[in-house]
């Protein structure tokens, strides 16, 4: 009677599967939402680029609109034009309250873009290790195919399918670091955009 087997060492361990197989039409939908998000990104990142640029020449004009004001409550102020002075200074405030939106607006199209770009960058990671799952989930398929009847080849896909694994799990470390810096990114957006709020209504001559 032949002795019973040896037991493997990843059967003695208790080794699981730490990249479960998820089907081939899966990972491919999965992919062709990652490649819609860098579109919207890319989308988002022209509008608010577009944005930014407008808003600080818009700010620039009213900087020097402020300047000019500046001046003539100077002029008011030496020639004892004290109705003068406080009409150009209240003018001032108004002005004042206004670049301060449009300098909190710029601010928030700087994190606009900051975050459109970190939405790209973990579109294009996702992608990169859904390529990578897709042909590990090819390899897996063709070594299902030889397995118990080639050894060689089944052999030469183990090694394939173990760097495959490798490189999948790396890139889905990956993509949980971007992630976790898309949602700082938005964190930030938030915040800029509430402060938005508070200058515009002020800025209108809300409180």
């Amino acid at each position: 009677m032949a002795a019973p087997a040896a037991p493997t060492v990843a059967s003695a361990l208790g080794f699981i599967d730490v990249l479960p197989a998820r089907s081939p039409v899966r990972i491919q939908a999965l992919l062709e939402s990652a490649k819609a998000a860098e579109r919207d990104a890319d989308a988002d990142l022209i509008q608010a680029t577009d944005h930014k640029a407008s808003t600080k020449g818009v700010t620039e004009v009213k900087k020097r609109e402020i300047s000019t004001l500046d001046a003539r409550i100077k002029v008011a102020d030496k020639s004892k034009q004290d109705a003068e002075k406080v009409s150009l200074e209240a003018e001032k405030k108004g002005l004042e309250r206004q670049k301060d939106f449009l300098e909190r607006r710029g601010a928030l199209h700087s994190s606009e873009i900051d975050a459109a770009k970190a939405a790209k960058k973990l579109a294009r990671v996702s992608q990169s290790g859904l390529e990578l799952e897709l042909q590990l989930a090819d390899r897996r398929a063709e070594r299902a195919k030889v397995a118990g009847r080639d050894p060689v080849a089944t052999l030469s896909h183990d090694d394939v399918i173990r760097e495959l694994e490798r490189k999948t799990l790396e890139a889905q470390q990956s993509r949980a670091q971007a992630a976790k810096d898309l949602a700082a990114r938005d964190e930030d957006l938030a915040k800029r955009r509430l402060e938005l709020y508070t200058a515009q209504t002020a800025a209108a001559g809300g409180h």
